[in-house]
Order: structure tokens, then sequence, then C-alpha cells
């Protein structure tokens, strides 16, 4: 039976940047909205199952009951049922109750942390991500309707995965010859010694910078090494044709 699983993080979007730097808003009303257009692109192309993972504004359910009450829903929606501890621990482990029930594809709404929370579980099973959060390098902006569509290609195998499958790098992070913990797309050593808001306001803290992709117009750090990398290129550029 094909199926696919969804994971939307109600909680990102919604940290200090708002105030601070005008950054996107998707309110977890919108999350729904994405999240029945997914569930209805990905029966539409032959997935039976959905699972959800449970949060603390019941995404899942509410998209069971709108899609039920308008008689849309023709699949299976199974929200999971595992101990909320409404943290990132709850994505870790929805995702690693997804693989494994073998599911096809699972899909993300959420930023880099939610897309780093859920490969520290999964393995083998293909991502798709959706950008709802900030800084955003690794999910990108995507309609649910055709990434529904795309996830039920993928999970039913009835195309070569390898043509458009791909693995993405990570940073892993050691102390004392121990795994701690991934980053996807970047980790940084800083000298500020209090957490706060989780945000870095002085660059002058800032020590190290390691990344698994860099570009100038991408958003964080990355963009920092991105820029560094083409002014490299540029300056090798003018002294070979001078």
């Amino acid at each position: 039976m094909t199926s696919i699983g969804i994971v939307a993080n109600p909680a990102s979007g919604k940290d200090i940047r708002r105030l601070v730097s005008h950054a996107t808003v998707i309110d977890n009303n919108e999350k729904i909205n994405i999240v029945e257009r997914i569930v209805l692109g990905a029966q539409s192309l032959g997935v039976y199952k959905v699972y959800i993972m449970p949060d603390s504004y019941n995404i899942g359910y509410r998209v069971l009951d709108k899609l039920k009450l308008c008689e849309e829903l023709k699949c299976e929606i199974e929200v999971i049922e595992m101990i909320r501890t409404d943290s990132m621990e709850d994505t870790v482990n929805a995702a690693e109750y997804m693989e494994k029930k073998g599911v096809g594809c699972i899909v993300t709404l959420g930023g880099d942390g939610t897309n780093r929370a859920v490969a520290k579980s999964v393995k083998n099973t293909p991502l798709i991500t959706i950008s709802t959060g900030t800084n955003n390098v690794y999910p990108v902006m995507l309609e649910g309707t055709v990434v529904g569509m795309a996830a039920a290609a993928v999970a039913t195998g009835k195309y070569d995965s390898s043509l458009f499958i791909a693995r993405d790098k990570v940073i892993e992070i050691y102390k004392d010859d121990e795994l701690k913990d991934i980053a996807l797309i970047d980790a940084v050593i800083s000298k500020d010694v209090f957490v706060g808001s989780k945000a870095i306001w002085d660059m002058d803290t800032i020590e190290k910078i390691f990344v698994t992709r860099s570009h100038p117009a991408s958003i964080g750090f990355s963009a920092v090494v991105g820029c560094k990398k083409l002014f490299m290129h540029t300056m090798i550029s003018e002294h070979m044709w001078t």
C-alpha cells in the first residue's frame, strides 16, 4: 500500500526575526491549507495512506476533519499516536516512525531546523521540503498540490528514483569521539556564552563557519561563505587576465 508521511512544524516561522527583520510569516492555518493540498495531490496519483505528525495545533486532525467534511478525502489519514513533548524530539520520533512504516516519501513543512530534526532519524526515505520557516536554505517555497503529486510519484516506485533523488551532505559534530549533533547547511562556532533568543547579532563573536553548500544569494551564514568564494573567484579571474 503506497504511503507518504507529513511533518508539519507548528512552531516554524514564529521566532524573534518576525519582529526585527521583517521575516515571512506563515501561520498554522496556512500550514493546514498546504497539508490539505498535499493530501489531495498525493491521493490523486495513487497514495492510499498518509501519516501525519501530531502537534500542539492539531494540524493533522484539522486536515482530516476538513477533508472529510467536504467529502474530498479518498485516502486514509493516520495522525501518529505518540507521546508529545512539543519539542524537536517530536519531529525526530515521528520521522523515525514513518521510516519504520515504510513510507515512500516524507514531506516537511518548516525551516532548516525542522529538516535537520528529520535527518537525525531518516536514513533512506526521500524528503520533499516546503519552506515555512526563516533563513531557509534547505527547504524551498513549493506549491502543496504539486508537492503531493511529486511525493506520490516517488512513493509509488513507478519511476527510476536515481533520476530525481540525490543525497545531501551533512556536517557531523563530535565531542570526544562521540557524535553529538548534525547540521544540514551550516555550523558556527561563536564566542558568545548566552543562548538568549538563539540569534547571533554580533559578527565579531563568530570564530568559524562550516557549510555544506554556499551561495552569495542564499540566507544566513552559508551566504557569508558564498560571498567569500565569489570574491576569491573574482580575484583569481582578474589576476589571470592581467
